[in-house]
Parts: structure tokens; sequence; C-alpha cells
């Protein structure tokens, strides 16, 4: 063996033993956490600050976060019975590694499912806030806000806020299709398109940063042609007798001049009773859409 490779060697064992006996330290530390934790002020796990735990961890932030996530994790159990260290441990975690995405994700899905007669009453206020926090300090991940505009449309029944977040959801690096495409689409429904086509309008009179005001043209353009185009199948309807079978014939018999092309790049069919919905089997991909991976 040479001298390089021997160093080379003796460096990586070096190395090794630095990263086990940081890790060492590190769940010895959450040990005493979690065995003070009662008398203990929120947040300062066995004494150390997070920013003192960063300063110590020789910029293994995401190393201490993950085992720190590892020992937070089971104590979601204890909000059954109305202890909140949970809470505090998240907190704590997100302080020492700001970037570690999931914790934040499993919180604002989670927290909001345990049960108010448990003697936690705070799960969605926390979760939102975990979010919140999420969003300003993560590494991109498009669950976050999804799961909270799930949680701002079923808990708190507020649609205006969950179609602003299902909308970053769906400009967030690496959202998978299924999910953007709800995203994008939430509210399409007949029932619904009126009143979040007058809700994008809003949002798009009301800013004044460009981009989000050509995002929400981009929104009131789609849905209204799912407008467009079921008013021309009833102007068919009258005329034929029937819906037609497919969207080209309104354009053959001249109903239309064209079918318009979707902002978001997806493709419209029509039923037997009229509703125009999406053509999920076309495309596994939305080409063209705005702000795409943004």
């Amino acid at each position: 063996m040479n001298a390089a490779n021997f160093a080379g060697k003796l460096d990586g064992a070096y190395r090794a033993a630095a990263i086990a006996l940081l890790l060492a330290a590190v769940m010895a530390a959450q040990w005493l956490y979690d065995a003070t934790a009662a008398p203990q002020p929120p947040g300062l796990g066995a004494g150390l600050t997070p920013e003192t735990v960063r300063m110590l961890d020789m910029g293994f932030h995401s190393t201490v976060g993950s085992f720190l996530w590892i020992a937070t994790m089971p104590e979601i159990l204890d909000l059954f019975n109305g202890r909140t260290e949970y809470v505090s441990g998240v907190a704590y975690l997100n302080a020492v590694d700001p970037k570690l995405s999931y914790p934040y994700a499993f919180s604002v899905l989670t927290l909001p499912m345990i049960p108010v007669a448990s003697g936690y009453t705070t799960g969605l206020a926390d979760a939102m806030a975990i979010g919140k926090r999420g969003i300003a300090q993560a590494d991109p991940d498009w669950r976050i806000p999804y799961y909270m505009a799930t949680n701002y449309y079923l808990d708190e029944h507020d649609t205006a806020k969950a179609a602003l977040y299902f909308d970053l959801a769906a400009r967030t690096p690496g959202v998978p299709f299924f999910a953007r495409r709800f995203a994008e689409n939430f509210g399409n429904e007949q029932k619904d398109r009126d009143r979040m086509i007058a809700l994008w309008k809003t949002i798009r009179d009301t800013t004044n940063d460009p981009a989000t005001k050509a995002r929400a043209q981009a929104y009131v353009d789609h849905l209204e042609i799912f407008n467009y185009l079921e008013a021309a199948a009833a102007q068919y309807k009258a005329r034929y007798g029937t819906f037609p079978a497919n969207l080209n014939l309104l354009v053959s018999h001249g109903i239309i001049p064209a079918i318009p092309p979707d902002p978001f790049g997806y493709q419209f069919i029509i039923g037997k009773t009229g509703v125009v919905t999406l053509n999920l089997a076309a495309t596994t991909t939305v080409p063209g859409a705005p702000d795409a991976g943004q």
C-alpha cells in the first residue's frame, strides 16, 4: 500500500470515528432531554439551545436533525394523552435543521387528526404554524403546502386560502403529476366554478406582484374554458337534439371557431350530459403550463 492510499484510509477512519462520536453525543443529549423534558422550558434539549447544537455539530445539521426527528416522532402518541412535548420537540429540531422538510409535512398532515377529546385542543393551529414555518425555511417540499391546503379546505372551510396553497404546491419543484393535476383543478366542478373564477379574479386585481397576477389570470382562463365549452355544447343540443359526442363537433358544426388552448396544457372532453371535464388519460405531463416546476 502506498503512502497516499494509507493516508486516505487513515483520514477516512478519522472521519468515521468523528461522526460516530458526534452521533453518540447527540443521542446522549437527546436521552438527557427526554429524561428531563418536563421541568425544562420547551426547546432546550439537555440544556443546549439549537444555536449551541449547530455550533457543536461540525456542520452536520441534517444528520443531527434526522436523529432528533427519530427521537421526536414517537412523541406524537403522547398528544393523545394531552402531552405536547412533540410540538416543542419539532420546534427544537426545526431550529437545529430548518431545511429538513419531512417533519413539517408530517406535522401538518397529522396534528389535525388528534381528537380534541384527548386533551390536545390546538392541533390545527399548531399544524398550520409548523407548515408556515416549513414553507419559509425548509427545502422545497410540495407536501407542506398541499396538506395545508387540505386543512384549510376541510377543517377551516376557507376555499380562498386552500386555493392559494394548492397553487403553491402545484408550483413546487418535484410535485408529482397527480398532485399537481388536483391542485391546478381544485374547484373546477360546475358547482364551484363561478366562485373560484371570482376568487382568482379578486387575487388578480388586488396583487401587485406580476407573477401572481399572471398565475391568477391563468386560473381564470382555465376555469372559463369549462363554461365556454359547456355553453357551446348547450347550443349544439338546442340545434341537433343531443349533446356532441366530442368537442371537435362544436368546431366542425360552426358552434365555436376553435377549442381554446388550456393555459395549463390539459385536454378537455365532454360527457353525455354536456359536462366538460379533463381527459386524464391523455398525458402524464403538462407541457407549457405557466411557472411549470418553478
